[in-house]
């Protein structure tokens, strides 16, 4: 009896995924037709706003928020395909999943993502520049998160190198790869050129004219942000062990908060200006008497509170964000002047 109620169980977990996977597209309009299985169909009930059982295109760029746990345990999808019709979503739930990898590249304004019932999840893969609140599934500390690569020949190249950088010379489109950190080459006309066995300045002063300078990784004036940023997997995107101009240029929030396990006084700020889209900023530990955020136009919050000898914040023209001082401080409030 236990064995017929096992195999009941499969037969019908089987087949209700299969209902789960039935996304069709009869015609250039229709995206979901919800008419033909009631379980999923209640995942896209708020989306089908004149109520026709069919999500069509419009009402799909519409969706701001999709939320695919209703249904039970029993409703299972795997396959995520359908989420380029939904280009708009903020707020994602990708419901129960046997899936170990999930892209999601094509929701490039998601802020809210909920990973609960993903309990085989071991990858997900974001647009560029995408942040995300994560919720991950209960007991798992951190899923990888790789972001899409749009260059076809970059991506193929990553399934083999470690590191790709794709750079002009003259008009001419060649390929910076490593291997082995440390040890750079030149990937050009479908094969690589120049072995790995250079240091990325050296290569770039041999192979490369001065009239075509490539600035790739941040130059850092304090070490204890760069560190800071190295630890964030969301900065260092590729985890090259350097951060990129473009990555700096993608990060909406830095914290720069002290751990018991990791303290770094913060000496100075004039990196920031490689951070010109920060809306959240976290100043973590440091002596300075004055904190200069005049580059960070767009800052919407920030936190001082670790900033115990601050007193000058400078911020740009027209910037008032929040502000978060120390608690129980007893000398004065820093200053806030405009520049």
């Amino acid at each position: 009896m236990k064995r017929v109620a096992l195999l009941l169980t499969v037969i019908l977990t089987g087949t209700l995924s299969m209902m789960a996977q039935n996304i069709k597209e009869p015609d250039s309009d229709c995206i979901i037709s919800m008419k033909e299985f009631s379980i999923f169909s209640n995942c896209f009930k708020d989306i089908d706003t004149n109520g026709d059982g069919i999500v069509d295109a419009a009402e799909a760029k519409a969706a701001t928020i999709l939320v695919l746990d209703r249904g039970g345990r029993s409703n299972i999808i795997n396959n995520y395909d359908f989420l380029k019709h939904f280009p708009n979503l903020k707020a994602f739930s990708v419901g129960t999943t046997t899936a170990e990898v999930i892209d999601l590249h094509r929701l490039t304004k998601l802020e809210k993502l909920n990973l609960t019932n993903a309990t085989f999840l071991q990858k997900i893969i974001l647009a560029q520049g995408c942040q995300p609140e994560i919720i991950n599934p209960e007991g798992k500390a951190r899923i990888d998160i790789e972001y899409y690569v749009e260059d076809e020949t970059v991506r193929k190249l990553l399934e083999e190198y470690s590191y790709c950088e794709k750079v002009e010379q003259d008009g001419d489109v060649c390929y910076i790869v490593s291997k082995e950190y440390g040890k750079y080459g030149i990937w050009h006309n479908g094969k690589l050129e120049v072995p790995c066995q250079y240091e990325l300045e050296e290569l770039r002063n041999k192979y490369f004219t001065v009239s075509q300078p490539v600035l790739i990784a941040v130059p850092f004036a304090d070490e204890g942000i760069k560190e800071f940023c190295l630890r964030n997997r969301k900065i260092d995107a590729d985890q090259n062990g350097e951060i990129s101009i473009d990555e700096a240029k993608a990060v909406t929030k830095l914290s720069l908060m002290n751990f018991k396990s990791f303290i770094r006084n913060i000496k100075s700020y004039e990196d920031l200006k490689y951070f010109p889209n920060l809306e959240y900023f976290h100043a973590g530990y440091t002596y300075a008497e004055t904190l200069d955020l005049s580059c960070l136009k767009k800052l919407k919050e920030l936190d001082v509170s670790d900033c115990r000898m601050l007193k000058t914040i400078i911020l740009a023209k027209g910037c008032k964000p929040t502000i978060k001082y120390p608690v129980a401080y007893k000398g004065e409030q820093a200053k806030v002047v405009y520049k």
